[in-house]
């Protein structure tokens, strides 16, 4: 079937013209200002390398109607807080820990199961992907922009750790539900606190170790009383950008164009690669340094964590169907995606 040269030409010219309104209507558009917080300091790639390129992308696809401006280090309120900024505009834009309070939002908790991904970017892009069947239901009172996994985490301790018996009696802290579960699994007593909280639960002696990535241990000052540290990924972190629905709506269409596609599948799987290279720059740092131990763990000793992360599941499988939610369904179609895009652990 032949088109004739007419047909595409004004297809082609209709086109130019619609590209042609969006980039007037922006450059018409009054500036807008939105605040954006999140929890780590400016020399994290969180910070520099994740939310301020993301940022600076949407001022330029604006052509500058839209300026996001940046609050890291918890200036404006406390990590576990990020959702009800986001919800009640005390923010525009926070960058959000899914599992910060413990029973919240039973089903994304699933993402942070241990052992559950191996490559960030991929996985952050099923994780994403995933959750547009429940993000509605479960977080309706902001805009789920995007989603992605942090650097992974591992244990950082005053003594040796190789297998979970060697956790039995410590205090140490945990980043969210997962993590918790798992060590208490193993006889520890978890402790859950923000990064920032933790280094400082080290010092004073409050905790005898951590879940932290590679690099953070090092940024906040943990590894001066840590000397020990596991060599494997022991969890991922599921984290989010939330949009506060009344700051997308006074946006105006063109706008609103811009800030959705900066809010999808694509933009979840490119946001943690630098955040990722970051953590794992520390366990280099760690591995040249003579007073630090990064102690190898066995394929024997790492079923034994990962036999107790099956513990972990069961629980999460247990608490959601109190609560109504099918956790083996749930669970499934995640680790489906996960295995479609080669990021299962």
């Amino acid at each position: 079937m032949q088109v004739s040269k007419s047909i595409i030409s004004a297809a082609a010219a209709a086109f130019v013209g619609v590209v042609a309104t969006s980039a007037s209507s922006l450059a018409e558009d009054a500036e807008v200002k939105l605040r954006l917080s999140h929890n780590l300091p400016t020399n994290n790639a969180l910070h520099y390398g994740v939310l301020e390129p993301w940022a600076k992308s949407i001022a330029e696809a604006s052509k500058g109607s839209i300026n996001i401006e940046i609050y890291p280090a918890q200036q404006l309120g406390p990590a576990k807080d990020h959702y009800n900024m986001a919800r009640d505009g005390i923010v525009d834009i926070a960058f959000y820990l899914v599992g910060i309070e413990p029973g919240r939002f039973p089903i994304v908790s699933a993402a942070e199961i241990p052992f559950m991904v191996s490559d960030n970017g991929k996985g952050s892009r099923a994780l994403y992907e995933w959750y547009q069947s429940y993000a509605a239901s479960e977080m309706a009172d902001v805009k789920v922009c995007a989603m992605f996994y942090d650097g992974g985490g591992t244990i950082h301790s005053k003594k040796k750790i190789e297998v979970p018996a060697d956790l039995a009696g410590l205090k140490i802290r945990s980043p969210n539900v997962m993590a918790a579960e798992l060590y208490r699994l193993a006889g520890a007593s978890p402790v859950q606190m923000s990064a920032n909280d933790a280094a400082e639960a080290v010092e004073r002696g409050v905790v005898d170790a951590i879940s932290f990535p590679w690099k953070l241990v090092q940024a906040l000052g943990a590894d001066r009383a840590l000397k020990f540290h596991m060599d494997t990924t022991l969890y991922s972190l599921g984290t989010a950008i939330l949009i506060n629905k009344s700051s997308y709506d006074r946006l105006s269409d063109a706008q609103k164009a811009v800030v959705d596609s900066h809010c999808n599948a694509d933009w979840s799987e490119r946001l943690p690669k630098a955040w990722t290279d970051y953590e794992y720059e520390g366990r280099g740092v760690l591995l040249q340094n003579s007073e630090h131990t990064i102690n190898p763990i066995s394929d024997e000793n790492l079923q034994e964590w990962k036999k107790l992360a099956e513990g972990v599941k069961a629980k999460w499988a247990q608490d959601v169907a109190a609560k109504g939610v099918e956790g083996e369904k749930v669970f499934g179609e995640l680790t489906d995606l996960l295995a479609k895009y080669k990021a299962a652990y």
